[in-house]
């Protein structure tokens, strides 16, 4: 039974399971609770109360599909794949991963690209009909409950808990015994301007026909954030307004306006960077030579490490050595490798004496190639960006900028293993997350090629200025007259009509909780992680064991609540996937609910058998 018509579950022998955001994740961590559940032959009634901001279940927020098609994924269609092959065996026995599904509904099937992106919107039709499937084939003894609603606290009764939502009665809601939180990050989103004239500050852009439809033709806007939301934004405020892309023989874009668009939009951020676009090619072949196993054993052994001290080196060593490959390749030359560092670079010596002219790999360069200049022009900016795409275009097998690009997608899964969990030291680990975490995204996580295009025909447009783009601030407008201002450090202002924040917020140390966590965290249910090695740094997240379980304010683990996804993005790193393996808590959470389960049916039937 699925829905409303099982909302009044109350039977003292059901086991009342909560899974606390229906997005991707919390459907993942649903699927294998099903599984194993089926796999353990429990035949006592289970109820599963699934928990949802929208009726977009299993899609949640982020990949609803009733957004536009041009808000498109940054994650290749053949890295999609909403089950698994882990056992237990889903009791689906027909499965498709996104590749198959996408020529299951298409009509042109040789037309999907394994290496393309699709929009956000056609993801989220797949993990719906993914979620249907699954509960249309759920074993007899499994109930579905679904919720549409916010839970805004958790308080503890006995060993069970309860839950509580915005704007429902709480007595449709039993008592649960085990609660799963998959929903988006801890805080509230609790604005970046304490000042916010109503209308005029929008602080989440999703979704973008809602969230945008205020501003009106003619309003000077400005995006703080220069990354895959801001590029969100910008296309819905012209292409979702009616304008047009037209490809030239040549593959560039033009833009032809609708007049409904806002008079220019004035992208700024920290650094005033693009991020870097990408093909669906996600790196070269070529395995990693320094940043292994093998390399970072006795640090992950003796966690906690130096980032700059230890770990920095050995990424620009394989930076270097990727980038150098391909140089030497593209003049006929072979790079030999070594495991010794030195042997690499006494090749690129002779190389570069041979070839003058052929560009040094050069990390600062690649970390800012603006590096002393607080200011950028928009000329600047459009001709570095024009070389960005090119390198893109190329590919990771022909660009060795893109192969550089592409070598932390390949790093990142080890690098996860000395980072988690207090790996880093205290002042390492403030460093990565308030500095090399955005480096490494902008660098390896950007938009697609298709978009970025875009974003280039609007600059040449005009509608998208860059000359703010960098080294700039919002001051509000105490006055009566335009909202604010967008102030450059040499003191130049410009009169804004709108400001949208374009970031997506992250769990760091200066994070108020949302009501849910702050919940926790006053009923003592819960508490904050901090890393307490060689200093301390509190990156916002809450504090959970290995497996994913919560610990309680007085250091006992929490055994009934557990965490997976988003909210654990500080103690774990890059959650922001829609990959399966990526610090999956899910699995482990869904076998130890599993065997709950069994034992409670065990003493149920030990009741029975007495009486």
């Amino acid at each position: 039974m699925v829905g409303a018509e099982a909302d009044n579950i109350q039977d003292v022998s059901t086991f009342n399971i909560a899974i606390v955001g229906l997005g991707p994740k919390g459907f993942y961590a649903f699927e294998r609770l099903v599984a194993q559940l089926n796999a353990g032959a429990i035949q006592h009634p289970v109820a599963i109360y699934l928990f949802n901001q929208n009726p977009f279940f299993a899609a949640g927020n982020v990949y609803r599909p009733d957004q536009a098609s041009y808000l498109l994924m940054n994650y290749a269609n053949k890295n999609i794949n909403c089950w698994t092959d882990e056992p237990p065996s889903s009791v689906l026995d027909s499965r498709h991963d996104f590749v198959s599904w996408l020529k299951n509904i298409n009509e042109s099937p040789t037309a999907v690209k394994e290496d393309g992106f699709a929009s956000r919107a056609m993801v989220g039709s797949y993990l719906m009909e993914g979620f249907s499937d699954l509960c249309h084939h759920l074993p007899e003894n499994i109930q579905v409950v679904k919720h549409i609603s916010t839970v805004t606290g958790i308080e503890k009764k006995g060993d069970n808990y309860r839950l509580f939502t915005e704007g429902e009665a709480q007595n449709k809601l039993p008592a649960f015994n085990k609660v799963l939180l998959t929903t988006g990050h801890l805080g509230c989103g609790a604005g970046f301007l304490e000042n916010k004239k109503k209308g005029r500050f929008i602080d989440f852009i999703y979704p973008t026909d809602l969230a945008l439809a205020s501003i009106e033709m003619g309003a000077k806007v400005a995006v703080k954030g220069f990354g895959l939301t801001s590029i969100d934004a910008i296309l819905a405020l012209t292409e979702g307004r009616g304008g047009k892309f037209k490809s030239e023989d040549s593959g560039k874009l033009t833009y032809i306006t609708s007049g409904k668009e806002p008079g220019k939009i004035y992208p700024y951020s920290r650094t005033g960077l693009p991020m870097m676009p990408r093909t669906g090619t996600e790196e070269d072949k070529l395995p990693l030579g320094f940043f292994t196993k093998e390399n970072i054993a006795s640090l992950i052994s003796e966690k906690p490490a130096s980032f700059e001290k230890n770990l920095l080196p050995l990424l620009i060593k394989e930076f270097t050595y990727s980038y150098y490959r391909l140089l030497f390749k593209k003049y006929r030359w072979r790079l030999l490798y070594y495991s010794e560092f030195e042997r690499i670079s006494e090749q690129i010596e002779p190389f570069h004496k041979a070839y003058p002219q052929a560009e040094r790999f050069n990390w600062e360069k690649l970390v800012d190639p603006f590096a002393g200049q607080s200011a950028l022009s928009h000329s600047v900016l459009l001709n570095y960006m024009e070389i960005l795409l090119m390198e893109a275009e190329k590919g990771p097998e022909k660009s060795p900028l893109s192969a550089v690009l592409g070598r932390w997608r390949k790093i990142s899964d080890i690098f996860n293993e000395i980072y988690s969990f207090g790996g880093l030291d205290a002042d390492s680990h403030r460093l990565f997350d308030g500095y090399y975490f955005n480096l490494f995204n902008r660098m390896a996580y950007g938009p697609p090629v298709k978009n970025f295009k875009k974003l280039l025909a609007l600059s040449e447009a005009g509608l998208v200025d860059l000359n703010f783009v960098r080294g700039t601030e919002f001051v509000v407008d105490k006055g009566s007259g335009t909202y604010g201002f967008l102030r450059t450090e040499n003191k130049r202002e410009l009169a804004i009509d709108y400001l949208i924040n374009a970031r997506i917020p992250r769990n760091n140390e200066r994070v108020v909780a949302g009501t849910l966590y702050h919940s926790i965290l006053q009923n003592g249910l819960g508490r904050k992680f901090t890393n307490s090695s060689g200093g301390t740094y509190t990156p916002g997240c809450m504090d959970i064991n290995k497996q994913g379980q919560i610990i309680a304010k007085e250091g006992s683990v929490q055994e009934g609540i557990a965490l997976y996804g988003t909210p654990t993005e500080g103690l774990t790193l890059d959650n922001d996937t829609l990959s399966r393996k990526r610090n999956n808590f899910a699995s482990h959470w869904a076998e130890e609910v599993a065997l709950a389960v069994k034992l409670n049916e065990s003493v149920n039937n030990c009741i029975e058998n007495e009486t």
